[in-house]
């Protein structure tokens, strides 16, 4: 059976207006998350207590002796991949958690904006992606963040508000902001996905999960405003939605080292593409190098 999350009160450095918290104590080392939880779900396509699932961990914790673990099987990531449930259409949303990636590995998680996740252009609000070398970076519809940076081998903190009303986002990291940006959706789940950078296995583990209403004003929305080319969903089968062609041009595949993978020509105003390329991480964008970002192949 599985175990409800309760609504609990928080300490005023989070909210007073808790929606749930989730600190894994009261699971055992060994539990799947979605089959014991209500809070989590597997990928749509995927099932509870199998591969996909997600481990609760005694190896590593923020606070106390567990926290849930995603460990890829291979480089090109995969299969673990979880949901965690938010559910939120309206409002000032804070969700905090802590996070802790091994020397040697990378990590990856992703913002989901639909309320089936991955089901439309809008799904991918915000991912991020994590390197082994401590360099982190976050993109979306809306481009990509300046590089950031992450403590291998200590725990962090991720603190990410969503102001629904306003539509927009800013993500901290250990109180450092990295990005605020445009967000068009519901803040319907996050997703863990054992993903890492391409070059190493993606492992980290997650802890002390805490969703509350949020006193932070994100201002300047009238200075925010979408790239004019964008792309989705990210991750992707090879088949993507396109936005902002205005010229005619060849768009790039390239792999993180920045050699070309592939390239397809594009006419103004075309609205999709497709290529067939292994899994991974790359970036994609225009061949003159402008609004290149990360995109994840996910087969």
């Amino acid at each position: 059976m599985k175990k409800l999350v309760l609504p609990v009160v928080l300490f005023a450095t989070t909210s007073a207006f808790a929606q749930f918290e989730e600190g894994f104590e009261s699971y055992t080392a060994g539990d799947f998350i979605c089959v014991e939880s209500e809070l989590f779900d597997p990928w749509p396509g995927g099932t509870a207590g199998s591969d996909w699932d997600a481990p609760v961990s005694d190896e590593y914790a923020s606070e106390g002796v567990n926290s849930l673990k995603l460990e890829a099987q291979a480089v090109a990531g995969g299969p673990m991949d979880v949901i965690m449930n938010i559910g939120k259409t309206e409002g000032n949303w804070s969700l905090d958690w802590d996070m802790y990636i091994p020397d040697g590995n990378s990590a990856y998680f992703n913002v989901q904006g639909t309320d089936v996740a991955g089901e439309g252009t809008n799904s991918w609000q915000c991912n991020f992606f994590a390197a082994s070398d401590g360099s982190a970076i976050a993109d979306g519809p809306w481009g990509m963040s300046d590089p950031g940076f992450v403590p291998l081998g200590g725990w962090f903190n991720i603190r990410f508000v969503v102001d629904l009303d306003q539509g927009l986002f800013k993500l901290w990291i250990d109180e450092e902001e990295m990005v605020q940006a445009v967000y068009d959706g519901n803040f319907s789940s996050i997703n863990f996905y054992a993903l890492g950078d391409g070059q190493t296995i993606g492992l980290y583990y997650v802890d002390n999960v805490t969703l509350a209403e949020s006193d932070v004003e994100l201002v300047g929305v009238e200075d925010m405003a979408a790239v004019p080319f964008g792309f989705a969903p990210n991750p992707t089968n090879g088949a993507l939605n396109l936005s902002g062609i205005t010229t005619a041009q060849n768009l790039v595949v390239l792999d993180l080292m920045g050699r070309e993978v592939t390239r397809v020509p594009v006419e103004v105003g075309q609205q999709s593409v497709s290529f067939d390329i292994p899994d991974g991480v790359y970036l994609f964008g225009p061949a003159n190098g402008a609004s290149l970002r990360k995109l994840v192949v996910r087969h």
